[in-house]
């Protein structure tokens, strides 16, 4: 018999069914892939970072975490990822449905052949079928837990999907070279986690648009102005998507830079079609040798930009509001310079503003934003650098 809780409207995907309430979880210390969700009563709850959703009965806290895939399990069922696998808990068992993202293209057919993997402590594999599938999530209504992912067949016709395209710069200021390194990965990845194992040593994400349409087993290739003399290795490469669930990530490509450059133009092209699937305009961040001498403003950078990446649209603009009119004895930053920034750029500019400074101002900032919590967090990196 059907369980009336997930009968009722909040589960059911009609036209009056309210959209999932988003939360930001709360990060265990010890293992930064842990999450923490103390849910407040019945509904249906999106993570902000994972983009999980949780239809909820009751309260109850949740906690969840990425593990790897074990690929020669699912190849006795003749499956392969097709998405994150997340290993969930629930104190009260008050989780009854879960959405997993996924990033085919209704479209294209490929959300057709989506089902779930339930992975349980023992190494058993059960397939799940889906309760529903949405132009986002695979839904599925559980009683029990343990891990849950996406998988599809093996054999299943291969279906253009979402696509991520990241980029991470990594200066080498006092050589005057760079590299720019670009990862092609599938949409629905946890761009957090992605972040904490590429960002190290000075590297640091540089926000584009991001979102492309990508076909696994394709071979693509990325080119810029040849007369600029930066080379792109590999010339090809091939994209294959279930790669990126294995919980460590690769560049796909990389752009040497052999002087300092303030922006490049970059096209990703698919072979077989000649199709251009993404380009864009790059700016790089501003780096001077006095940055570099010591790495301590690029950790502060890095820092700034980890902790305020949490913001939400409206509370960057009156971050930026902030910054333009003063704070506390501190230089204003023209408006003219930070209108239609992204975050990077403003960090940017706080860091050639105010140096080592602007750990200070940024603390100010949130302070009177009572954002807390970021400052707090803010503080903890900071000193952790020590």
């Amino acid at each position: 018999m059907e369980d009336p809780v997930l009968e009722s409207p909040i589960f059911l995907e009609q036209p009056y069914m309210p959209s999932p309430e988003e939360f930001t979880p709360e990060i265990c210390t010890q293992n930064n892939r842990e999450y923490q969700f103390q849910c407040p009563s019945e509904g249906l709850f999106q993570c902000s970072i994972t983009g999980l959703v949780f239809g909820m009965k009751g309260q109850g806290e949740v906690v969840y975490r990425t593990i790897s895939w074990d690929r020669s399990l699912l190849a006795q069922k003749g499956k392969r990822p097709a998405g994150p696998l997340f290993n969930l808990t629930c104190n009260n068992g008050s989780v009854c449905q879960l959405h997993l993202p996924h990033c085919e293209i209704h479209s294209g057919g490929g959300d057709g052949f989506l089902c779930v993997a339930h992975v349980t402590a023992d190494d058993n594999v059960e397939i799940v079928q889906p309760y529903r599938i949405t132009e986002t999530h695979v839904v599925i209504n559980i009683s029990g837990f343990s891990a849950y992912g996406n998988v599809n067949g093996e054999d299943d016709p291969i279906c253009p999907i979402n696509g991520l395209l990241m980029l991470f710069y990594e200066p080498f200021v006092l050589e005057k070279r760079s590299i720019l390194n670009v990862l092609l990965l599938p949409s629905n990845v946890v761009r957090k986690e992605v972040r904490e194992v590429i960002e190290r040593d000075g590297i640091r994400e540089i926000l584009t648009t991001s979102q492309c349409k990508l076909t696994p087993k394709q071979e693509y290739t990325l080119c810029t102005d040849p007369e600029c003399g930066y080379r792109i290795k590999p010339k090809k490469a091939e994209f294959v998507k279930f790669d990126s669930y294995e919980n460590y990530y690769y560049p796909t490509f990389q752009l040497f830079l052999q002087t300092v450059v303030k922006e490049v133009d970059l096209l990703l092209t698919e072979n077989e079609s000649h199709e251009h699937v993404w380009d864009g305009t790059v700016w790089f961040p501003a780096t001077t040798s006095k940055v570099t001498s010591t790495g301590t403003t690029i950790k502060v950078s890095v820092q700034l930009l980890d902790t305020l990446e949490e913001l939400k649209l409206k509370e960057l603009m009156k971050f930026q509001w902030h910054l333009t009119t003063g704070v506390n004895g501190f230089q204003s930053i023209p408006k003219s310079k930070l209108e239609n920034t992204d975050l990077t750029a403003t960090v940017d500019m706080m860091v050639q503003t105010y140096c080592d400074d602007a750990v200070k101002i940024t603390l100010t900032i949130l302070g009177k934003m009572k954002l807390n919590h970021l400052a707090k967090s803010l503080e903890q990196k900071m000193c952790s650098e020590v």
